[in-house]
């Protein structure tokens, strides 16, 4: 049970990634917010990330192959051995 002002909005594109609305409810009390968003959770003032990767539905940092967060993980991690070794070009 989550002691929070949880979200009911079903329209959401993003209501499964959103603690909000996947915290499990009190069965005695839970309270509910009008809360506002125009398209996504990135327009929502209450959004609160639960984990879960909005692209590939999956949990921990595990993304699937096609993930965009596992490709933009990717890039970086090339790009920050590309400046380690440039570093290391340049102090021989």
């Amino acid at each position: 049970m989550a002691d929070i002002a949880k979200c009911n909005d079903v329209h959401c594109p993003s209501k499964e990634y959103c603690y909000r609305f996947t915290a499990p409810a009190s069965e005695v009390w839970q309270s509910y917010g009008g809360f506002s968003r125009e398209d996504d959770a990135d327009n929502c003032d209450m959004f609160w990330a639960n984990g879960k990767c909005k692209y590939c539905n999956l949990e921990n940092d595990n993304h699937k192959m096609g993930c965009e967060t596992r490709k933009v993980t990717v890039f970086y991690e090339q790009m920050e051995k590309e400046v380690h070794q440039n570093r290391s070009n340049l102090n021989e």
